[in-house]
């Protein structure tokens, strides 16, 4: 119930701290409108005058670099303000206005497992799902600062923010939470963010879930071209009111152009969890017979002999073929701390998590008029990431890890912000045995969202 109140109270406060910033001081939008106009005229009206002196040859020079001087002047006071349109005023003389953005998407899907021969009946799930998300930027140019928290439907599973409809009860009303909350500081090509925050790496989309937020400390360097690198110490998971088990990445790459419109990016990455999150303090008696998995699909690993300790090679390529606009990319990654004798496929495995550990993905985005598609094959070993917080659509209903399939997508921008997406995913087990109950996987997903 607190985490309710919580999230209300702050999305109150996302609300009317605008609407008193625009009461208490600063400039409405209509206001940056009309001083636009304004300023617009007497830029095109200083403009003629300066083309009619250089016609004439007449006037003094210092005249002439006058008004040179006031159209720049006036240029700069425009872009200034055209930065401003769209954006909430703060009566805050530190901030530099709050943006607003946000999504809301309706989706239907379908998900149809099969089961193997005597093992089960087919299963077909259909559901509708709403996912609203909510977020302001406070921007302080002066001190190179910036802070920023948002909403999201969804309860606390960190891999999704949908809220299913009608899920316990009728017309059951939604849950909306902290989606996000960092704060962010820039110095020249260096930046620092501590809080808690979306992925700042670069990865694939199955490495990791687009609903993750890692929270902890982050540090990047870099520019949209050229070298870049990024690390940070995260707060995985709080152990039993005693211990955190931490999380410790970095990434570095390069961001170059090879032509006038073809780009790409290649980047090597590591990350390792504390040993903490692979306990014993999970209740898991490692020489019994009957064990009971964690929640997070830990619970046969044996702490003493597995490790969450990957390493991974990120690239794509992005440049124009005819009228298409093409981006095709990669992802291979090894998990070096997989050991012992069962890992997270669990204890009816017959493999051992040291001839799990790889996985990779290949994938081709393309981008046409107003039509979007994507195709893309992933392989993912029973111990080669931390399935938990892999991508939760591919492997629904089957498994975290050990896993290989298809994703494809077609999607149509009807505006700038309204779009139309259609996903099916096709999987199954990469490493089959006898009592596997399901054959196969598929899952068909119609999206509509709007962006603002």
């Amino acid at each position: 119930m607190k985490k309710v109140l919580s999230a209300v109270a702050a999305l109150g406060l996302t609300m009317v701290l605008p609407v008193a910033g625009m009461a208490g001081g600063g400039m409405s939008n209509d206001a940056i409108l009309r001083e636009l106009k304004e300023l617009r005229a007497q830029v095109s009206s200083q403009q003629a005058e300066i083309d009619m002196l250089k016609n004439q040859k007449a006037g003094a020079p210092e005249d002439m670099e006058f008004l040179k001087n006031k159209v720049a002047a006036n240029g700069e006071h425009i872009e200034a303000l055209e930065a401003k349109k769209g954006f909430a005023v703060s009566s805050n003389e530190f901030i530099d206005g709050i943006k607003l953005k946000g999504d809301l998407r309706v989706r239907y899907e379908m998900r149809d497992r099969d089961y193997k021969e005597k093992m089960g009946e087919d299963i077909t799930r259909e559901r509708f799902r709403t996912r609203f998300r909510l977020g302001g930027v406070w921007n302080n140019k002066t001190e190179s600062w910036q802070a920023a928290a948002g909403l999201a439907t969804g309860g606390d599973d960190p891999t999704s923010t949908n809220d299913t409809w009608s899920e316990a009860k009728p017309f059951e009303t939604g849950d909306i939470r902290l989606d996000y909350a960092y704060a962010k500081h820039k110095w020249n090509d260096f930046s620092f963010m501590v809080g808690q925050s979306e992925n700042p790496y670069t990865t694939s989309w199955v490495f990791w879930d687009g609903d993750v937020r890692l929270a902890g400390l982050t540090m990047a360097y870099g520019q949209k071209e050229g070298l870049f690198a990024t690390t940070g110490a995260y707060g995985a998971k709080f152990v039993q009111d005693d211990d955190t088990a931490m999380l410790y990445m970095g990434q570095a790459g390069f961001r170059g152009a090879f032509s006038e419109k073809g780009k790409f990016t290649v980047a090597a990455g590591y990350q390792a969890y504390g040993s903490e999150i692979i306990s014993d303090e999970w209740g898991l008696d490692h020489d019994a017979d009957d064990k009971t998995k964690s929640s997070f699909g830990l619970g046969y690993c044996d702490p003493n002999e597995y490790d969450l300790s990957i390493g991974d090679i990120y690239t794509d390529v992005s440049m124009p073929v005819g009228p298409v606009k093409m981006k095709a990319y990669g992802q291979i990654w090894m998990n070096f701390g997989a050991g012992g004798k069962h890992g997270q496929a669990g204890s009816k495995f017959p493999g051992l998590p040291e001839d799990n550990d790889m996985g990779w993905v290949a994938g081709i985005d393309g981008k046409y008029n107003n039509f979007k598609m994507g195709l893309a094959y992933s392989v993912v070993e029973a111990d080669s990431l931390f399935g938990y917080l892999s991508d939760s659509d591919f492997g629904d209903g089957l498994s975290k890890t050990n896993k290989e399939g298809w994703r494809a997508q077609l999607g149509y921008d009807f505006t700038k912000n309204w779009s139309t997406d259609l996903t099916y995913l096709a999987y199954q087990r990469y490493e089959d045995y006898a009592t596997a109950k399901e054959d196969d996987v598929s899952i068909l997903q119609l999206d509509v969202s709007y962006k603002f």
